[in-house]
């Protein structure tokens, strides 16, 4: 064939003409590849292949309003543990023959439900939403429009969303047993964004089981979950708190910043000086130079439970208001003292030897 007989834009007509077969057999071929016998679907394929075609997707699901869209809506990428969560979940959702379609926005009150609008409006098949705080309106319309909503990583309680977290809570409750079992008993703590429910587990749990030892907290800062907030933060405990042998940090960006802080600017030795938990386990906690310990979110296990829902026949729609929260693990590396670890703690603390937590 040459050159000139290939249109710029070639149609379902045009391969169906070249193959010798039906735009209906064109059709089935890429929409139930398997209803088409091998050979003819081999030779639908190669002419494709010739004309440069692609089925247009968008028309097919406005047509039939069936979709493998999976709309994933989130911001905040400055937390180091967004763009790891984003990363495994598309690679989770491609896995699964899904196509993910990122929108991402600021971080403000009415964010998502703008999203929610955009993404309802490509017929997705369902709706992901991470950090982004969802309204009861915006969850209604998904309810409505029979497109399930899963939160990744937060909850929403007493609603219609699907809820699939780390035990965050329970993570808090044993950064704070890590820090009193290494001889501690002067701690601060540098907090995330209030009014978040993420930020109520994580700081909730920590000072509730530090009552439970008897422990009052040296000083309390926020650090809005960023390095510099963190950095910035670490040092104002040690102006208002000086006395204080360790620090939990809700997060890992966040104990990183103060990690520099208290060796580069006040010249602390970790731990034997002061010493620093986070959370979540960025890849970056396990860099030589900062060897954090920290409580290790189970992306993997998160992923996979939002993926199985969306196997499900109904894509999730009869999980509604379901909330999976998978058990978080404690990492042990340099940056506190070594603890007796409970099963299914890990110690990392010869960094340079052990690869990352699965």
């Amino acid at each position: 064939m040459s050159d000139k007989t290939i249109r710029k834009t070639a149609t379902s007509t045009d391969v169906a003409r070249l193959a010798g077969v039906s735009r209906a057999t064109v059709s089935r071929c890429f929409s139930e590849a398997d209803t088409v016998r091998k050979d003819t679907r081999d030779r639908v394929m190669q002419a494709a292949r010739e004309l440069g075609y692609a089925p247009n997707q968008l028309a097919r699901m406005l047509q039939t309003r069936t979709s493998d869209m999976i709309a994933v809506l989130t911001a905040d990428f400055a937390n180091p543990f967004q763009p790891a969560l984003i990363e495994a979940l598309t690679g989770g959702l491609t896995g699964l023959g899904k196509m993910p379609l990122l929108l991402k926005s600021e971080l403000t009150p009415d964010a998502a439900d703008e999203l929610v609008q955009v993404a309802l409006a490509y017929q997705v098949a369902a709706v992901v939403v991470t950090v982004l705080p969802v309204s009861d309106l915006a969850i209604r319309r998904c309810v409505e429009a029979e497109t399930p909503l899963i939160l990744l990583n937060r909850v929403a309680e007493d609603s219609r969303a699907i809820s699939i977290c780390g035990d965050l809570q329970a993570g808090a409750r044993r950064a704070a047993d890590v820090l009193v079992e290494g001889g501690h008993r002067r701690i601060s703590m540098i907090t995330g964004r209030a009014g978040h429910w993420t930020t109520r587990m994580r700081r909730g749990g920590f000072r509730h089981r530090l009552d439970e030892h008897g422990i009052d907290l040296m000083a309390q800062v926020p650090g809005d979950y960023t390095y510099s907030g963190g950095r910035d933060a670490a040092l104002r405990i040690m102006e208002e708190a000086p006395k204080t042998e360790a620090i939990y940090a809700c997060n890992d960006a966040m104990a990183c910043g103060a990690l520099d802080a208290l060796r580069s600017r006040l010249g602390r030795r970790v731990p034997d000086d002061i010493a620093v938990i986070g959370f979540d386990n960025v890849p970056m906690a396990a860099w030589e130079g900062y060897g954090l310990s920290t409580i290790h979110q189970p992306i993997n296990r998160l992923i996979g439970k939002v993926c199985d829902i969306l196997e499900t026949p109904d894509r999730g729609l009869s999980q509604a208001g379901s909330v999976t929260l998978e058990s978080c693990r404690f990492v042990q590396r340099g940056s506190t003292r070594a603890v007796p670890l409970l099963p299914g703690d890990i110690d990392e603390t010869d960094i340079l030897s052990k690869g990352p937590v699965a």
